[in-house]
């Protein structure tokens, strides 16, 4: 057998592969220094548009450009922050405010900057004048002078073309309530066909018939839940990982059961964007609903140390995380910090459900009579405090005609939410209905809510649990969520 003789490598290959280890470990180095971006509080501001306010249509606008063009992490402010809260943030927070109004077609406007060191140490706000001119024009001119470094060069895609559309896209983004959302379904559709390229301009569309799903499905037409998907995803092929889109997108398609969907584009949108906030609210909705429980805590973990101090109960629904993982103590943290901000009726209904699983009737009786009243919204959660009420005053029937009800009407809309399904679920099973409770507990399931901790904890469902359908039930819940577990691990939506 033949001796093996020593291959002599040539020098250029030595060369390269040393070349090519320098470059990793300058990536490996760069990754893991890898500053944030920064942040920005956008105060609220003040916009003329022949008599209307465009202000929170502009601050939407630029909090989109920021996030999509510089990374940085975007907060809203109504007003400025008093001496006391701006010792609490970051030193190096930017804050703007800005004025401005509409003539004719054209913008003119006066941005002002700042940062917390230098409001601490009394120096003057920088301004930025801009005279009368095409919002393109404006707009390009704000991206060249702010005072925060571009990463993606991609404004084309966010503000349109014509003039006048400018002012048309300001007025819907304003918009902030369902109902109005309905009404202008028209007015945002024909903008998208006039600005296709806009990905502002469909990640409103998509944003005005998701909230018509919740409200009046019938005036948004056939094939609203497709039409909702492609505003969506059209707005994200325009502008990959877009924060907004994608948050807004990932609510759609959990709500209407489609978690694996929703939580792939989140993961596709934190790899290019990992210091949006949002984007973990939307992990953990997507992640608490499919029982993915230690990834939503991760995620939720994640967006509090983004946010620091400016950190904030989410506006769109009760953290239910902590719930479903046992911890009521940081439930009921929760809670007592989001009834510092609105009082509502979800937030009455959970802080009666919180009460009644401490045992505290008479407290939870009078959260759901309170989250019952006729003028209180959102109407869903309204009607299911009067389902509780009727429960803990005694009257089991009346609540069961009530819940059956509503349980008709919900069944109607275009989003199933199979979070709120399941709440029915335990309402029928409280009122002593354990057939309707496991119909509802199944059909849960089906709309995308497997959350087995829940499931098998809650003292709700107890009779469904005794009902001879659970353990079918059950074994299909597990199913499901061991498959999801597998696709998502924690560290998959690690930055």
């Amino acid at each position: 057998m033949p001796l093996l003789r020593s291959a002599k490598v040539p020098q250029g290959i030595w060369i390269a592969l040393i070349l090519v280890l320098l470059g990793l470990v300058a990536m490996v180095a760069m990754v893991a220094r890898r500053e944030p971006p920064g942040r920005v509080l956008i105060l609220a501001s003040t916009l003329d548009d022949e008599g209307r306010n465009a202000g929170p249509g502009m601050e939407t606008l630029l909090s989109d450009c920021m996030e999509v063009l510089t990374g940085v992490m975007v907060t809203h402010a109504s007003s400025l922050p008093s001496p006391g809260d701006l010792q609490r943030l970051p030193s190096d927070t930017r804050l703007l405010r800005f004025t401005g109004k509409r003539i004719g077609q054209q913008l003119a406007m006066t941005l002002e900057w700042n940062t917390v060191a230098q409001l601490r140490s009394g120096k003057p706000w920088i301004q930025d004048l801009l005279p009368p001119q095409e919002p393109a024009q404006a707009m390009r001119h704000i991206v060249q002078h702010w005072p925060l470094r571009l990463q993606f060069r991609q404004l084309d895609a966010l503000v349109p073309n014509a003039a006048s559309n400018f002012w048309i896209l300001l007025e819907s983004l304003a918009i902030r309530d369902d109902q109005n959302a309905a009404a202008h379904l028209e007015i945002t559709q024909r903008f998208v066909e006039a600005e296709p390229r806009c990905a502002t301009g469909w990640t409103v569309l998509g944003d005005h018939l998701y909230r018509s799903l919740w409200v009046d499905p019938r005036q948004a037409g056939v094939g609203l839940n497709s039409r909702t998907h492609h505003a969506f995803q059209k707005a994200v092929e325009l502008v990959p990982g877009h924060p907004r889109a994608t948050f807004l997108w990932s609510m759609m398609l959990t709500d209407t059961g489609n978690q694996r969907m929703a939580l792939q584009a989140l993961r596709g949108s934190i790899r290019l964007r990992p210091d949006q906030p949002d984007l973990y609210l939307g992990i953990a909705y997507a992640s608490r609903t499919s029982g993915l429980l230690e990834v939503a805590r991760r995620a939720l973990s994640r967006r509090g140390t983004l946010l620091g101090p400016l950190a904030s109960p989410s506006a769109w629904f009760a953290e239910t995380t902590y719930l479903y993982l046992g911890d009521l103590n940081a439930f009921g943290q929760e809670l007592a910090r989001a009834g510092s901000l609105r009082q509502d009726a979800s937030l009455l209904f959970y802080k009666g459900y919180f009460a009644l699983l401490q045992g505290q009737d008479k407290q939870a009786l009078g959260f759901m009579r309170a989250g019952s009243a006729p003028d209180m919204a959102p109407t869903h959660f309204r009607d299911l405090c009067r389902v509780y009420r009727a429960y803990l005053e005694g009257r089991p029937k009346d609540g069961l005609v009530e819940l059956r009800e509503m349980d008709e009407i919900r069944g109607k809309l275009h989003i199933p939410d199979g979070e709120w399904t399941f709440k029915e679920a335990e309402a029928y099973a409280i009122l002593g209905d354990a057939d309707r409770g496991v119909d509802c507990a199944t059909r849960a399931f089906v709309q995308g809510f497997s959350c087995a901790a829940w499931y098998e904890r809650s003292p709700f469902l107890a009779k469904v649990r005794a009902h001879p359908r659970w353990p079918t039930l059950r074994r299909n819940i597990r199913e499901r969520q061991a498959v999801l577990e597998g696709s998502f691990p924690p560290s998959a939506f690690e930055p």
